[in-house]
């Protein structure tokens, strides 16, 4: 019974190694639930079908397994998981925003105040005009002479 289940099985999934453990499952499912297990019909019957139902389930996750492994072979999802940042680019980016910090503190009052509005709140130039009470024309001109200052200050370190 053992050898003509596994060619049955080997059917669906075109692996032999991979038949012969499922056919090994039902046979032992079939040994460890023998108390309780009420077959209908012939056990032959039940053999195969129990065979034929967790071929079937392998071939599914075989084939999830396969798109799985397509997908990742995408560029587009590779950049989704993207390898972990070294240790001494870590480094490199705290010891930059430790610098940007300080050099943001250094600010002008006004000019830190309309970078602040525009880069950490997210709003746009109208809306830092209107709360700065200032023109579009007067926030453009901070923004520019805090980026200049900004620069100028992580370029002299």
């Amino acid at each position: 019974m053992h050898r003509p289940l596994c060619a049955f099985v080997d059917r669906y999934l075109r692996d032999g190694a991979r038949a012969e453990e499922i056919v090994q499952d039902v046979f032992h499912e079939l040994w460890e639930r023998r108390d309780t297990l009420d077959v209908r019909g012939s056990l032959r019957g039940y053999l195969y079908t129990a065979a034929r139902n967790r071929a079937l389930n392998a071939r599914r996750r075989m084939a999830t397994e396969r798109a799985w492994e397509e997908d990742e072979s995408h560029d587009d999802v590779r950049l989704l998981h993207r390898p972990p940042v070294a240790p001494d680019r870590l480094y490199d980016q705290a010891e930059t925003l430790q610098r940007l910090t300080v050099a943001f503190e250094t600010l002008p009052e006004r000019c830190r105040e309309t970078m602040e509005l525009r880069w950490r709140h997210e709003l746009s130039y109208a809306e830092v005009a209107s709360a700065m009470g200032t023109g579009v024309k007067a926030v453009e001109k901070q923004l520019a002479r805090g980026l200049r200052l900004l620069r100028n200050a992580l370029l002299d370190h």
